[in-house]
């Protein structure tokens, strides 16, 4: 008897031990290391809790939804968040072609410098000529933020019931970590996809929030700025084909016809993903290369020049192909420690979380940004 007791006792600790262990491993490979004890214990509580079948849902999950499915009825039947299956996210690609700064103003400020001729024949006379022009330049930051709230009440009653806690502040409760966590990620979607591109800075009004798109200036807006002012290096090319071959021609003729000076200094032509794809067709078509033995790096760059095709989620559905110098492309950040954290309050059972910090993404100089002469308003 007491030999089974000792059995059954051993065998519980060492599960609880292996549980803990399980989901501490789990949350540091998932990079929240922050969490990790959090999931172990969640993990190693699982071994108190009935096994039957699971029940999952394909999409992003809110209380209210959860009621809605299953109603209000909890059961433990050992879910977890490994059962929470969120919707597929993009995350932030167009960023990272940006050169970060940070800073504490709200404007990104340099001068350019540009010299007129110096280099003359030899006289006697004293002769001066040429000089320096100098502009100043400047990057604008915009100011964004996250404004959440939630009543996780309602999950407790529900198939989530396992995301709510007993404590009376439901701040602390794991579904407000769960719900935070995925917000920031649900924060890159929309700079990606609805932001850093086609962004429009809208007026605000108060009490209301901006519409998706409308909270700073993108990179096409700019572009077409630029033109407006007349300091774009606008190339003539038309409507851009849909036959691989040709679209590989389109891109290959519009470089050629930028000065080889600046040439020299691009490394990226910037497309929508779809053109990306189109090229790498278009080279193995025209050039006859055999793709499966040809590196992508290799497929997707200009023959003549070192230059790469990249393709960027946040250009959907647009035909403008731009580039222009690393050195030339910026992006300003201020308040980056904010980006990932949250100011949490609970105010009668209702949890809110706020956060804000300056972005901004943009040319120093206009005359060496390049693009094609298309969705030019």
């Amino acid at each position: 008897m007491k030999s089974s007791i000792f059995k059954a006792g051993l065998f519980t600790v060492t599960m609880l031990l292996v549980g803990f262990f399980v989901g501490a491993f789990g949350a540091s490979a998932a990079g929240y290391d922050q969490y990790a004890a959090t999931a172990g214990l969640a993990v190693a509580s699982l071994n108190f809790i009935p096994k039957g079948n699971l029940k999952t849902s394909f999409n992003i999950i809110l209380a209210a939804d959860v009621v809605a499915e299953w109603k209000a009825v909890y059961k433990a039947e050992g879910q977890g968040v490994k059962d929470i299956m969120t919707k597929l996210t993009q995350r932030s690609v167009t960023a990272k072609y940006f050169p970060t700064r940070f800073t504490e103003k709200t404007v990104l400020e340099k001068v350019s410098a540009e010299f007129s001729r110096v280099l003359q024949r030899f006289q006697k006379q004293y002769t001066p000529v040429g000089g320096v022009k100098f502009e100043p330049l400047k990057i604008a930051l915009f100011k964004l933020k996250i404004d959440l709230q939630e009543r996780p009440d309602e999950l407790e009653e529900s198939w989530l019931g396992f995301l709510a806690d007993s404590s009376l502040n439901r701040k602390d409760w794991p579904f407000i970590k769960w719900f935070l966590m995925n917000a920031l990620i649900q924060a890159e979607k929309d700079l990606e996809m609805s932001e850093i591109y086609h962004g429009v800075a809208g007026a605000i009004v108060e009490g209301t929030p901006t519409a998706a798109g409308a909270s700073l200036d993108g990179i096409k807006v700019q572009i077409n700025r630029l033109n407006t002012a007349g300091k774009l290096d606008l190339i003539t090319m038309g409507a851009v084909p849909t036959d691989p071959i040709l679209y590989v021609e389109y891109i290959e003729d519009m470089i050629k016809q930028v000065e080889r000076p600046l040439r020299n200094e691009l490394d990226y032509i910037f497309v929508q993903e779809d053109g990306h794809d189109l090229f790498r067709d278009g080279m193995r078509l025209k050039y006859n290369v055999n793709y499966a033995q040809v590196d992508d790096s290799k497929i997707t760059k200009l023959r003549n020049d070192n230059i790469q095709i990249v393709g960027l989620p946040s250009m959907a559905g647009s035909d403008k192909i731009w580039t222009t110098p690393s050195w030339n492309r910026q992006a300003g950040f201020k308040k980056p420690g904010n980006e990932t954290v949250f100011q949490v309050e609970n105010i009668d059972r209702l949890v809110k979380a706020y956060t804000d910090y300056y972005k901004g993404f943009g040319f120093w100089i206009g005359e060496y940004v390049v693009s094609n002469d298309v969705e030019l308003v």
